[in-house]
């Protein structure tokens, strides 16, 4: 069975290559490190992996991920997180899609009025003519905002990253959960399904999000979820490894064999590597 992880979070120990924000949010020592992430891929039979800008830590200085993919692009494809407000972005953002990039993360300056921002339409735009894919990390009450994004380009591919934070008390009667939902009539959305972890209240392997994560794969199906582990889980999801994380979604969550090579693999595959 093929498996990718959509979202891992890199870090370089060369602060001088690659500096860092003021108080950045970092793994222990040696954790995050791209050894770290090719031990787990290894470990763990892991096949490809897409690395996702860690904007705590460089904000929109996206050279890191840039680096490491043109190192590495027979496994691996990045998203980046460019500066939707500043005017040199467009270009970059087109010459990344020229070096093996595939996508770009958006995460600031999201109206809850149901309006979108002119800075927006422009990158979104490029992922337009370049065929990139826009990774979401919003909350729900910035959905409104993104609902009219996904209906003025559909042939824009975007990917919910964790499911707008989605928590395991979000049940069948929370706002935030029919927010998710209701999204799942847009055909270009894609969910992360990531925020089982994140979401949780338990340990190991954390059963209270299993309703949730199964009305999320019911809404939009195996072929429009993916898995992403949330790379270092050491810092983003301590409760479990890597390889529990990965053995929820094989073990634990009651997935047919269908439902685990589709949303650990084929949809991430067509997604971002074809």
């Amino acid at each position: 069975m093929t498996i990718i992880d959509t979202h891992a979070h890199i870090y370089s120990e060369d602060i001088l290559k690659y500096p860092q924000v003021s108080n950045p949010y970092l793994p222990p020592t040696s954790h995050g490190t791209l050894d770290d992430l090719l031990n787990e891929k290894q470990a763990n039979n892991v096949d490809r992996v897409v690395v996702v800008q860690t904007f705590s830590t460089y904000k929109h200085d996206n050279r890191l991920i840039i680096d490491t993919v043109c190192d590495h692009q027979n496994w691996m494809t990045g998203v980046l997180n460019v500066d939707p407000f500043d005017p040199t972005s467009i270009d970059f953002l087109k010459k990344a899609a020229s070096n093996g990039i595939r996508g770009n993360r958006v995460s600031i300056g999201w109206h809850s009025d149901g309006s979108v921002i002119d800075e927006y339409k422009q990158i979104w735009n490029v992922a337009q003519e370049k065929a990139m894919i826009i990774c979401a990390l919003l909350d729900p009450p910035n959905c409104q905002s993104l609902a009219k994004m996904l209906s003025d380009f559909p042939d824009v591919p975007v990917v919910l990253d964790h499911c707008a934070n989605l928590k395991a008390k979000d049940t069948q009667q929370s706002k935030n959960l029919k927010t998710v939902m209701d999204l799942a009539q847009y055909k270009n959305l894609y969910a992360k399904l990531s925020f089982l972890i994140t979401g949780s209240n338990e340990a190991f392997p954390c059963r209270d999000s299993y309703p949730v994560i199964k009305s999320v794969i019911g809404a939009y199906s195996p072929e429009r979820c993916t898995w992403g582990s949330d790379f270092p889980t050491s810092l983003w999801s301590p409760k479990v490894t890597y390889q529990q994380h990965l053995e929820i979604f094989n073990d634990h969550l009651g997935l047919s064999s269908i439902e685990k090579e589709t949303i650990l693999g084929e949809t991430a595959m067509r997604l971002w590597f074809t």
